[in-house]
């Protein structure tokens, strides 16, 4: 007993010993990557996103200089990056005054200046922060987040300490518990991370990121790692890779101009007719469902807001079909294969799901996943939805009701 009982002091005082020292820890990497003003970097990031088997990686190489007043980036900085698999590579650079965006497979620079950039609706320049070393930024991300969690030490682990690229590093684990927020689309699992902080100069030299969750009755995982391979900060000595003039010349430059997609086809115009292979190897014609109401989903796998929206449709399927409502959903992306029919069945889809060559999603003017269109029993369109969200399923029920 008197054994069980020192044990137990022993194993409370270790973990209280290690939040300490883990706190510590982070604290200084925290103050250190707020003192960085400026440097170069070589990273390796990889990504599996959730419900795909493929993982991507990146190769960066980046120089940066904070800005300490700027509303468009938080830094001046020159990128080069390179991403498997699709052998795909750019050359970025903002300069102050104009984002300069370069691609390398076909040698065009797109300028975007700063007065486009405070108006455009996508926030280019965020998009890009991405690609950056994250806790170099104020919210030192991922430090940020075991700081906030620090004071629970039931779920940290003291790992070993690792050498990362013949760097000796702490490494410290923390397992977020399930959020009990409750959620429609996704129940978590498990959040774990992990950073690996070079015991030398307390800069994060790696970490990862697991999230896994069940959506639709499927279990999916999205992992994030991020590795810096080199790096020299607060000493960078040449600057003209943030300047205009540095652009390659074989590089084509031209002003940035906003496109905007096709409009979706006009309510109350005839839906173009197709003719589809169904996973079932079944041949579907449209215009052989007249007469019918036609409910028709663009979607595919790995799209996050099409699996959102798979169970309402499913649902309507159920609640509808007898009454005369035909659900299809169009998928333009996935090949026909024992995984599309796994996921299906995993959602608990049985409604017809199509396969298009693409030429159906140009025909029906598909610029955003998922696209819905209703179409009534003569064959004209009464509804079109780009995107999904949960009031989206009251409407479309109502429409539905009023044209069965």
């Amino acid at each position: 007993m008197k054994k069980q009982i020192i044990l137990l002091l022993l194993t409370v005082i270790t973990l209280a010993s290690f939040a300490q020292d883990a706190k510590n820890i982070l604290q200084k990497s925290y103050s250190k990557c707020q003192s960085i003003k400026n440097g170069y970097y070589e990273l390796t990031s990889y990504s599996r996103f959730f419900d795909d088997t493929i993982t991507y990686s990146s190769n960066s190489n980046c120089s940066f200089k904070k800005l300490a007043n700027d509303s468009i980036s938080p830094c001046l900085y020159h990128i080069y990056s390179y991403t498997n698999p699709f052998k795909y590579s750019y050359d970025n650079r903002y300069t102050g005054e104009e984002l300069v965006m370069c691609q390398f497979y076909d040698s065009i620079g797109t300028i975007y200046s700063n007065s486009v950039l405070k108006n455009d609706e996508h926030d280019i320049v965020k998009i890009q922060s991405g690609l950056f070393l994250p806790f170099i930024f104020k919210n030192a991300f991922p430090i940020n987040k075991f700081l906030k969690y620090i004071d629970n030490s039931s779920l940290y682990k003291l790992k070993a300490d690792e050498k990362i690229n013949n760097v000796l590093c702490y490494h410290i684990q923390l397992n977020i518990p399930p959020s009990n927020e409750p959620d429609d689309f996704a129940i978590e699992l498990n959040n774990e991370y992990h950073i690996w902080i070079n015991k030398t100069d307390f800069i994060p030299m790696q970490y990862s990121i697991t999230l896994d969750r069940i959506m639709n009755n499927d279990s999916v995982t999205q992992y994030d790692k991020l590795v810096l391979n080199k790096y020299e900060l607060n000493n960078l000595k040449d600057e003209s890779g943030f300047e205009f003039k540095t652009i390659p010349n074989y590089i084509t430059l031209k002003n940035y101009m906003k496109c905007k997609g096709p409009a979706a086809l006009a309510k109350d115009s005839l839906a173009p007719d197709w003719s589809l292979m169904s996973t079932t190897d079944e041949e579907v014609r449209l215009k052989d469902l007249r007469g019918k109401l036609v409910l028709i989903d663009f979607f595919y796998k790995s799209c996050y807001p099409c699996r959102l929206a798979l169970p309402a449709l499913q649902a309507l399927n159920e609640k509808y079909k007898d009454k005369g409502l035909k659900v299809i959903g169009i998928d333009p992306y996935d090949k026909k294969d024992n995984e599309i029919i796994k996921f299906l069945h995993k959602s608990g889809v049985n409604y017809t799901v199509l396969f298009d060559n693409k030429d159906v999603i140009d025909d029906y003017h598909v610029s955003g996943f998922p696209t819905m269109y209703l179409i009534d029993k003569t064959g004209k369109i009464i509804y079109t939805q780009v995107g999904y969200s949960k009031e989206v399923d009251e409407k479309l029920e109502e429409i539905i009701k009023k044209n069965l």
